[in-house]
C-alpha cells in the first residue's frame, strides 16, 4: 500500500529526515515510535505532501505521490488524522463530519455508519466543536477521516493527552479498520498503545530509522528501549 524509499526532507536548510525507508502492506497496522524531535511527524507530512522530500520517493498503491499536492493524495485514498484535535471549532459536529464526505469516493463509512459505531455522537450533532472535550474532538477528527473511506489512514499521536477509556476506543477503531483491509500508519509516543495495535514497529532517532521489527522483539530489548525511548 505504501512505500517510502530513502526520503530526505528539509525545513529550509535543516536536514530533518535523513534517508527514511519504510513500508505498509494492505490491511496492516504499522507504528512509528521515537522521542520528541525524532522526525516522526515529518514522515507523515512528507507522505501526505505537506512537506515534500527533496530526495527519494513515496509510492502509494504503486502511484508515485512524492510531488503531488495533498488534495490529490487524499483523493487516491490516503486519510490523515493530524496531531491535536484539528477540527473546526465554530462548526457543529454534523458539519465537521459531513465536510469530509464531499467529492470523496463512496464506501462503508457514512453518517449512519458513524452514528451506529459511535452512538454518543448522535447526542452531539448540533454541538459546536469548541464545546466538546479533548477526547470528543479527537474522535470527531478520526470520524472525519473515516468519512473519506480511506484505503490507508495515518494517525499522528492519536492518544496524546487522552483518558484511558478514549485511548481504548481508538484502539478498537484501529483493529476494526484492519479487519476491513484498511492500512494504518500510526505515529505514537505511547509505547504500550503501539504494542497493542501494531503489526510492525519502526523506531526513529534523529531523523533515521534505528529499529524495524515486530512489537515482541522491541518489548524484549530493554536496553534499546531505555536508550532510544527513555523507558
Amino acid at each position: 500500500m505504501l512505500v517510502v524509499d530513502n526520503i530526505h526532507t528539509y525545513y529550509e536548510e535543516s536536514h530533518v529526515l535523513q534517508g527514511i525507508s519504510l513500508q505498509v502492506e494492505s490491511g496492516e497496522t504499522v507504528a512509528i515510535l521515537g522521542r520528541n524531535g525524532a522526525g516522526k511527524s515529518t514522515v507523515v507530512k512528507s507522505i501526505i505532501g505537506f512537506q515534500q522530500p527533496r530526495i527519494g520517493r513515496v509510492l502509494f498503491s504503486n502511484v508515485n505521490i512524492t510531488h503531488l499536492p495533498s488534495y490529490r493524495i487524499a483523493r487516491l485514498g490516503a486519510g490523515l488524522v493530524p496531531q491535536g484535535q484539528s477540527i473546526f471549532p465554530t462548526l457543529t459536529v454534523r458539519e465537521n463530519i459531513m465536510l469530509a464526505s464531499r467529492g470523496i469516493q463512496k464506501g462503508i463509512w457514512n453518517l449512519d455508519r458513524v452514528l451506529a459505531t459511535f452512538p454518543n455522537l448522535g447526542e452531539r450533532l448540533t454541538h459546536r466543536g469548541c464545546d466538546l472535550s479533548g477526547g470528543e474532538q479527537k474522535l470527531i477528527a478520526i470520524v472525519r477521516a473515516l468519512m473519506t473511506n480511506p484505503r490507508m489512514l495515518m494517525l499522528d499521536e492519536p492518544s496524546e493527552g487522552l483518558a484511558p477509556l478514549i485511548i481504548e476506543e481508538i484502539g478498537l477503531i484501529i483493529r476494526s479498520l484492519r479487519d476491513q483491509g484498511v492500512s494504518v500508519l500510526l505515529v505514537e509516543q505511547n509505547l504500550n498503545f503501539a504494542f497493542e495495535v501494531a503489526d510492525r514497529i519502526y523506531v526513529m532517532s534523529k531523523g533515521r530509522i534505528v529499529f524495524h521489527g515486530n512489537p515482541e522483539e522491541l518489548r524484549r530489548d530493554e536496553t534499546f528501549l531505555q536508550f532510544h525511548l527513555g523507558l
